[in-house]
């Protein structure tokens, strides 16, 4: 059962690499030599440097050697390349790539080859590749072994034949990179041929060499990474030191900070941003460069807000107000929020944290005293014939302040010391008679009622207008 799983397992992943090759954009236009414009009749057509045998260009030599297509061995279809190589001619194909290389990106390069199959006397080794930026025109006939190519296939592995033989290799490009050449860039010496005739040449140095090429292939295979030489940002606390360091394998690089220094490992800065640019010791030469912001912490204070009296019974909110980022608020109270809700008097201390320090602050809420009059009034008008609110001359209560009153007392005298009115029911009203005459009249309220740390007694005393 396990055998089975592992079988499908196998065989999925194979075909999703299988697909992700066969879906990936191939850089070589007429990678297999199959359009030739101005092939003849036989399907063969010398190159020489700056023209090839299409419009637009593709394949061209890039030396004075002559380079051809021909029609003789495809490995596939009906077309294929082929060049010297040695002894008596060097010769090297060069095309572009549709799109210039990504930085950082890996490809893989690939193409086939064997020798000629028309009295090929030799096999050779050492068959390369080499990839830079800008048209590859070299106005020599000599070997272009002032070049170091960028592969180049096995010392004493001698690509003999009969059969096609894929070489293969991966790039990490530089990035730019717009075209490629191919041969061999050594000369022919002692131990670089290998025979294969069938009778050895009366002057093997006069030999002159070929190879075909088939089905060339340029793929990317790994996307660019971006590298992340420092975090993005670091905060520092008043007074505090950090460090930062170059990872590995960067660290290996030619280092050089905003700051002037060029170690691996420096001390941030009180002040940013910091920079940092690497060169590595690759074949690029790449340079890296990177940008720390460095934070600080403002200067963040906290203060208490809110009335600084409370009457008993009541309830009044304080918060906790903060300039900056703020959190684990504590109350001395046991309360852990930015508002608290409080109806005792006395000392609020509440603390919180900063990213750097703890800040804290006190606050005093004392008892506060209550007149009757600041929930207590009476009206100046009674007007019995008038609006029903001035109908009846009682007082006015803050709803949610009535039950504050224990006992009231409410008198009505003439102007002649004659009471008119008397009563203790805080909802009882005085309703002048018909037989009452318009005139002022006095009022004296007597109440015992509750402070706000207290029982108190108080009177209010005024005058109104009876008016018809």
């Amino acid at each position: 059962m396990h055998a089975i799983k592992c079988s499908m397992f196998c065989a999925l992943s194979f075909l999703l690499i299988q697909w992700n090759h066969v879906t990936a954009q191939n850089l070589i236009p007429n990678p297999g030599f199959e359009q030739c414009d101005q092939c003849d009749a036989r399907g063969f057509k010398e190159l020489g440097i700056g023209y090839g045998a299409n419009n637009p260009i593709d394949w061209t030599a890039a030396t004075f050697g002559s380079p051809d297509f021909y029609s003789i061995a495809p490995r596939t279809g009906k077309k294929h390349g082929g060049f010297f190589v040695g002894f008596a001619k060097h010769e090297y194909l060069t095309n572009h790539f549709t799109n210039a290389l990504k930085a950082g990106a890996i490809y893989q390069f690939s193409f086939w080859t064997k020798p000629s199959t028309q009295n090929a006397n030799y096999a050779i080794d050492e068959m390369g590749v080499f990839i830079q930026t800008g048209p590859a025109e070299y106005k020599q006939a000599e070997p272009l072994k002032q070049l170091k190519p960028t592969y180049e296939s096995p010392d004493q592995d001698f690509l003999k034949g009969p059969d096609y033989k894929q070489l293969s290799f991966n790039y990490t490009a530089c990035g730019g990179e717009d075209h490629f050449i191919v041969g061999r860039f050594r000369s022919l010496s002692k131990g670089d041929t290998s025979f294969i005739g069938t009778k050895p040449p009366n002057n093997p140095g006069g030999e002159a060499i070929y190879y075909f090429v088939d089905d060339f292939e340029m793929i990317e295979i790994t996307p660019p990474t971006l590298v992340d030489l420092l975090p993005k940002e670091i905060f520092l606390c008043p007074g505090e030191i950090k460090k930062i360091r170059i990872p590995a394998p960067y660290d290996q690089g030619i280092i050089t900070w905003s700051t002037g220094e060029n170690l691996v490992e420096i001390q941030v800065p009180e002040t940013g941003p910091l920079t940092v640019e690497v060169q590595l010791q690759d074949n690029c030469k790449t340079i890296l460069r990177d940008t720390l912001i460095i934070r600080t912490e403002p200067n963040i204070n906290i203060k208490i807000l809110g009335p600084d009296n409370v009457c008993i019974g009541d309830t009044i909110e304080l918060e906790a107000v903060c300039n900056g980022n703020c959190f684990d608020f504590n109350w001395n109270n046991g309360l852990n929020t930015r508002q608290i809700m409080i109806r005792d008097t006395g000392d609020y201390i509440v603390k919180a944290k900063t990213i750097c320090k703890e800040l804290s602050d006190t606050f005093h809420v004392r008892a506060l005293t209550k007149e009757i009059k600041s929930f207590i009034k009476f009206p100046n008008v009674v007007a019995p014939y008038g609006e029903e609110t001035n109908r009846k001359f009682r007082p006015s209560v803050v709803k949610h302040e009535a039950n504050r009153v224990i006992e009231m007392k409410l008198l009505i005298y003439n102007r002649w010391g004659q009471k008119l009115f008397e009563t203790s029911d805080l909802n009882g009203a005085w309703t002048p008679n018909a037989d009452i005459p318009m005139d002022t009249y006095i009022y004296l309220a007597e109440f015992k009622y509750q402070d706000c740390d207290r029982i108190r007694n108080s009177k209010l005393t005024g005058s109104l207008s009876l008016i018809r």
